[in-house]
């Protein structure tokens, strides 16, 4: 039987990317979000290349599968109808793209925003229900009509009048879901995954860049710690002080100054700021992004991979009310590779982080009463 395991990546790379861009376009819209020229432009080139990728995906649909189905079973009305979506779907596309244009070069302020999530939605909704008629209709015509041979015949063919961007298009695809991933992968033999191998970090940073907060979770945690400690001030107030991140140098023992970036003034997701640390004779400042910010409840960033920092670590602020004011729980997850582990254990911050984390939440304790005291 043929698989058609590629067919579906490329459809579940679509789904992931147009909820993405859809869940963004509509928080940017209601004002609860304020990305900054640097991210506007990241996602502006990185959306310019997913519609490039749909674009060539439908033409390949439409000069390559749907002439060998319709010679395997005849014309239908289903295949017809499946082709005359792309033509709906292509201006909404054009829309978004220049939408995000004026946006990358004239800011959040103004009508942009609203276009952008006005097409975003309908884009994201009209996809979805296109694909999921056309893998109704062209999956079992496939299953039951098309050889092995005269399948990948077609696939040769097809990436002969059409060459692909591999760089980005096989890392984007392969993000999207991880047992079809593996499935192709596996037929592909050793060179995709050499192209994977060295593609997927580049472009887990891409996404970063662009998405901010909506860009996946790190996947595997190599350190993790916990502390806690109850405050006499209510979790509105110590949220307030967690959340304003220009005040973290006052209380950690490690971080030394923060300062927002790209923009940003305010907590909010996908608001960036730069932290500085030390710990002994080494230094360094790292991007971060805001990815939860529920004030009273939650404040929570993660650490970007950029250059010489392969690793990324998420910091989460969690606030509960409690009698006598608010229990404030500070966790931290490291997912990195062997060397950045090897500079943990040698520096001694595995060993050291939870009584950092300790001190630092014995300070904003220690300031916050303070300041109720003083209220008082």
């Amino acid at each position: 039987m043929t698989d058609q395991s590629a067919y579906l990546l490329m459809h579940a790379a679509i789904r992931v990317e147009l909820d993405r861009l859809a869940e963004f376009a509509v928080s940017l819209a209601a004002g609860r979000r304020r990305p900054g020229p640097r991210q506007l432009a990241a996602l502006r080139d990185h959306v310019a290349d997913v519609i490039d990728t749909i674009h060539h995906h439908h033409t390949g649909e439409d000069g390559f599968l749907w002439p060998m189905l319709r010679e395997a079973v005849g014309p239908t009305a289903e295949l017809e109808a499946l082709s005359g979506d792309h033509g709906e779907l292509d201006p909404l596309m054009d829309r978004i793209r220049t939408a995000l244009q004026q946006l990358a070069t004239g800011g959040v302020a103004g009508a942009p925003a609203g276009r952008l999530a006005e097409a975003a939605v309908q884009l994201r909704d009209l996809m979805v229900e296109h694909l999921a008629e056309e893998e109704a209709v062209v999956v079992p015509i496939v299953a039951e009509h098309i050889s092995p041979r005269r399948h990948a015949a077609m696939e040769k063919a097809m990436r002969k009048a059409l060459p692909i961007r591999m760089g980005f298009v096989l890392p984007w695809v392969m993000a999207a879901d991880a047992v079809l991933a593996e499935r192709v992968l596996r037929t592909g033999g050793l060179p995709l995954r050499l192209i994977h191998a060295t593609t997927r970090g580049r472009y887990a940073r891409r996404v970063q860049g662009a998405y901010a907060d909506l860009a996946p979770a790190e996947p595997v945690v190599a350190l993790s710690a916990r502390a806690e400690v109850v405050i006499p001030a209510p979790p509105g107030d110590v949220y307030d002080a967690v959340a304003d991140v220009t005040r973290m140098g006052r209380w950690s023992p490690e971080c030394y100054r923060c300062e927002w970036d790209d923009a940003a003034t305010a907590a909010v997701p996908g608001a960036r700021f730069r932290g500085s640390s030390r710990s002994g004779i080494a230094r360094w400042t790292r991007e971060c992004v805001v990815i939860a910010a529920e004030p009273g409840v939650e404040f929570a960033f993660r650490t970007l991979r950029r250059g010489r920092y392969p690793d990324s670590t998420t910091w989460r602020f969690a606030l509960t009310e409690v009698p006598g004011g608010t229990r404030l729980v500070q966790t931290m997850a490291l997912s990195a590779g062997r060397g950045i582990m090897a500079f943990e254990r040698i520096t001694g911050r595995d060993r050291k982080m939870p009584h950092a984390m300790a001190a630092t939440l014995g300070r904003i304790r220690a300031d916050l009463s303070q300041r109720t005291t003083a209220a008082a």
